[in-house]
């Protein structure tokens, strides 16, 4: 009974290694670095650099017991809660990418600047939704913008809708993915109908197109 249950151990801790080395694959592969994403989260538990997860063809397991499995599956749930915290799709169903992020010659006064989001151009009132769940934090106008959505999704991951027609969600409200959060538009500093989509991580932007690049593999496989 005693061979038994450690074998069980064992293709539990193997099973659970498997998994979180493949999360932690689809994390990295949007550029962000799911160690510190997690040592902010839990830092009583990430202080020292994390559990060890080998990267080799062995079990993985320093032993088949129950503190390692345990240790394994805290770090097996706190990936999955990050992972659900990351915005695959993109907030809108059907759309043109119009300008992408990084360096661009601005629209409207043709000087070179930092575009830091995607525009995702589409028809006047076209859906926008959560991509994934969150809490509201901003719903008004915010100066070049216009109408803005900010929506935390948890771990320092913030994502931002703006040039909106409507705002349909208020500050504070919890949302989840797909949930309708407000309307396309074209308000303030733009020069069509789109959404300028932002994706934040501990306030520094980076590339949407990355996230949504990644959840087509996910969402394929």
């Amino acid at each position: 009974m005693r061979r038994a249950q450690k074998n069980a151990l064992a293709a539990v801790s193997e099973r659970t290694l498997y998994d979180i080395r493949k999360i932690t694959g689809i994390i990295e592969s949007v550029g962000l670095k799911p160690e510190k994403l997690l040592q902010s989260y839990k830092p009583e538990f990430y202080s020292t650099g994390g559990p060890y997860i080998s990267g080799g063809k062995d079990k993985g397991v320093l032993e088949d017991d129950d503190a390692v499995l345990e240790q394994h599956l805290t770090h097996w749930e706190d990936l999955n809660k990050l992972m659900r915290s990351v915005p695959l799709i993109a907030p809108i169903d059907h759309y043109n990418l119009s300008s992408k992020f990084g360096r661009r010659c601005d629209p409207l006064n043709k000087k070179w600047a930092q575009h830091q989001g995607l525009d995702l151009a589409a028809r006047p009132r076209t859906t926008i939704f959560a991509p994934v769940d969150g809490k509201v934090t901003f719903a008004g106008w915010k100066g070049r913008y216009g109408r803005v959505i900010e929506v935390d999704h948890g771990f320092g991951i913030v994502t931002r809708y703006g040039h909106l027609r409507r705002i349909s969600v208020k500050r504070g409200k919890q949302v989840k993915i797909g949930d309708k959060i407000g309307e396309l538009g074209s308000s303030d500093r733009s020069t069509g109908p789109h959404a300028h989509y932002e994706i934040r991580v501990n306030k520094k932007p980076v590339d949407p197109l990355n996230f949504i690049k990644a959840g087509k593999d996910v969402f394929k496989g």
